[in-house]
């Protein structure tokens, strides 16, 4: 049995965000769109009209109805997220787990918002008052703990996107409920994706800052990017090597300068299988959208020329990329945009 815990706070009262909520809604809707999580008709309506690009047909087809996907998100007329909105979200997980022990179970556990770097084990999830009240943060590594002592998960996938910029002040929270306790004998496997590095900044980007770079890395990796050999799956050591070896690059191109740390734990940490990938259908993987009127030389790998044209403001190229870099050029103003294609069988689109 799968289940998600999902967190987005925008809402601050000092130092408010503006991508978090929908980074959440944008991570709780891929995993409904993969099936890899069941949701209630309230918390899909949350989500469904937002992130077009992500498409939930079949899913609503085939979805239960049960109530898997937790989705706490902050509003202006909520205080949402609390620690007790949280426990009391990862507790309903954890007794209805306790009813399927002996199918296999697993977690996803999101969170969106700011962070503060205690350890580096130890990431302090800000909550909704923070600054105000200064310690009102959770902490990452007592929640997990949490999660694994209860002996109910067989595999737990963590997913932060948040700063872990250092301050030993912080007093993160541990969870209400007893967590400290060991009890059943599963020891899970576990993947933690941290959007930074220890002690350093996270970063929203876009022109209206509407979505976090780690998170749209994330989704696009798990959509295929991540599957660099072609397997057809994502597993957790596809995706610990795709960040931890790519997401600088990515950041880089969105402005920032941003690295992800990516580790798995337990016996088998590296063969969790997270998802399938889908064929890619069409027969071309990258769309190019031209923002100026020129003429412009597309290069594929190892500069092999693939296309000269004019273009004019609007005009689109379909290409087929090999695995790699390519690169376009301007032959007027000699300006290039780099091209990476993580996998030949996800779609990437360009503006230039």
């Amino acid at each position: 049995m799968n289940y998600a815990v999902v967190i987005g706070i925008d809402h601050y009262d000092k130092k408010p965000l503006s991508a978090a909520v929908s980074d959440a809604k944008g991570f709780a809707k891929y995993l409904f769109s993969k099936k890899l999580v069941s949701g209630s008709a309230d918390t899909i309506n949350k989500f469904k009209d937002e992130h077009t690009e992500i498409n939930i047909d079949k899913a609503l087809q085939d979805n239960t109805g049960t109530d898997n996907l937790k989705l706490l998100l902050s509003d202006t007329d909520n205080q949402i997220a609390d620690n007790k909105d949280i426990d009391k979200a990862i507790d309903d997980v954890i007794q209805d787990a306790k009813k399927h022990r002996a199918e296999k179970n697993r977690l996803y556990f999101y969170f969106a918002g700011h962070g503060m770097g205690v350890t580096y084990d130890k990431t302090a999830l800000c909550l909704r008052f923070w600054p105000n009240w200064f310690n009102h943060c959770i902490s990452s590594s007592d929640y997990k703990s949490w999660l694994i002592n209860k002996g109910v998960f067989d595999e737990i996938l963590i997913f932060l996107d948040c700063c872990r910029e250092y301050d030993q002040n912080i007093d993160a929270k541990s969870p209400f409920p007893d967590w400290e306790t060991p009890i059943g004998d599963k020891s899970p496997n576990i993947l933690i994706c941290n959007a930074t590095m220890y002690g350093k900044l996270s970063f929203e980007v876009g022109a209206d800052k509407k979505r976090g770079a780690f998170t749209s890395f994330l989704i696009q990796s798990l959509n295929g990017d991540a599957d660099r050999k072609n397997e057809g799956i994502i597993t957790s050591n596809s995706l610990k090597n795709h960040i931890n070896n790519n997401f600088e690059t990515y950041a880089t191109q969105q402005g920032k300068y941003q690295r992800g740390d990516a580790f798995t734990q337990g016996t088998n940490g590296d063969a969790i299988v997270i998802c399938e990938v889908e064929n890619l259908v069409s027969a071309h993987n990258c769309e190019i959208t031209f923002k100026r009127n020129s003429n412009v030389t597309l290069k594929g790998r190892d500069t092999k020329p693939i296309r000269t044209d004019d273009v004019t403001e609007g005009d689109k190229w379909n290409c087929k990329l090999e695995q790699g870099f390519s690169v376009l050029i301007d032959n007027h103003t000699n300006e290039k945009k780099l091209i990476e294609n993580y996998s030949e069988n996800t779609m990437s689109y360009v503006k230039f």
